[in-house]
């Protein structure tokens, strides 16, 4: 039996014309949590575009019992300070609603305990700003502390909310970071793969004349794709025709393809943001191993998928992974920054197929429990 009604915010939509659209990530949420609700009400910065940036993305007019609540558009924390009283009017126009589901680090989520602290709350904690800005090897210990005393207070208020609501977290060390505010979470495996997701080819081989590698993620300093270059810089001095795929976009990205032709790469492809899932399964399933160098995440969605698709994983040991997954079982981690010590993983994958196959058959049997109806089922289903 569905549930009435929800307010969800926790995602940028982009608008052309009178038609809103999702990357296929969110719509895919989307699509699974109208299953709960008779109405779910979006509220959401917008992003008015008459550009190709929607190229790719999924429209949702086909959900009928879906509204949406524009805000002004913002791209950073910083730039939303601004929009505050349009938050706050939201907050107060919509307070009627029995359901309130917000994403941290969303601005000014913490608002549904000031209007609507009454009523079912969920708050979901996908990442930790301030661990990213801590990781971040390219901020100053002065701007690491004035951007962590920045940004605390939203921190607080958030701290603050979670009292009298469902929390969750992607990953159990989020988890362990709110038990010393004493808040009891339910820690996540967050999910985006159904049944046309999972694929294993059980004859495949690496070539060792050129193995095949991919990232995919946004282009930010805190991904770590800097290190990804460099790794891959010491696998080109060994395996001269290797490949590198990086799919995804961001603001790093022209700073990263200079980076790239200073480290003098070859058979480095830059392809951009991919939505279309069919597309971005069949550029995983023509790759070998998945290279991920994050700083910080909180259960970090696309090794999933890179593990459903038969992929062998090198990644440094960030967020929820090392809680999910065994070191030398099913992924092989990795030291931050130390791209050597991504190469001599990445040599063990390539020269020991029988440790190869071993490693991606164990991650792809385990990921088959961690499916997209099993995870939204626990946040949304839960009384």
């Amino acid at each position: 039996m569905k549930k009435s009604n929800i307010l969800i915010q926790a995602w940028v939509v982009f608008k052309r014309g009178n038609r809103y659209f999702l990357p296929y990530t969110h719509w895919i949420y989307l699509k699974e949590i109208i299953s709960y609700y008779e109405c779910v009400y979006l509220l959401a910065p917008t992003n008015a575009t008459q550009s190709s940036t929607i190229a790719g993305m999924v429209c949702i007019d086909d959900l009928k019992n879906v509204q949406v609540y524009e805000l002004p558009y913002s791209v950073q924390y910083i730039s939303a300070l601004k929009y505050f009283p349009n938050y706050l009017k939201a907050y107060s126009r919509l307070r009627s609603i029995n359901t309130f589901y917000t994403r941290y680090p969303s601005p000014f989520g913490w608002l549904q305990k000031v209007f609507c602290g009454d009523k079912e709350r969920i708050i979901h904690f996908v990442g930790d700003p301030i661990d990213t800005i801590k990781n971040n090897p390219r901020i100053g210990k002065l701007r690491r502390w004035i951007y962590t005393i920045f940004f605390m207070p939203e921190h607080l208020l958030y701290m603050w909310a979670c009292k009298g609501a469902r929390v969750y977290t992607n990953g159990f060390h989020l988890n362990n970071r709110l038990k010393k505010f004493r808040i009891q979470a339910t820690p996540l495996v967050s999910s985006t793969l159904s049944e046309s997701d999972f694929y294993f080819e059980e004859e495949k081989k690496i070539k060792s004349e050129n193995p095949k590698l991919i990232y995919v993620g946004y282009l930010r300093k805190a991904k770590g794709v800097d290190t990804v270059l460099r790794t891959f810089s010491l696998v080109q001095g060994s395996y001269p025709e290797a490949q590198l795929t990086i799919v995804g976009s961001g603001e790093s990205e022209a700073e990263l393809k200079i980076y790239s032709k200073h480290l003098k790469l070859r058979n480095v492809n830059f392809v951009g943001h991919i939505d279309d899932r069919r597309e971005l399964n069949n550029l995983f399933r023509c790759h070998d191993i998945f290279i991920f160098a994050s700083l910080s995440e909180g259960s970090p969605r696309v090794i999933l998928e890179a593990m459903a698709n038969g992929l062998n994983v090198v990644s440094t040991p960030v967020g929820a992974l090392p809680y999910i997954f065994e070191d030398g079982f099913d992924i092989l981690f990795a030291n931050y920054h130390e791209e050597s010590d991504f190469f001599r993983k990445i040599i063990q994958i390539i020269e020991f197929p029988e440790i190869a196959y071993l490693l991606r058959k164990n991650s792809y049997l385990k990921v088959n429990s961690f499916t997209i109806k099993k995870f939204l089922k626990k946040v949304f289903n839960e009384a």
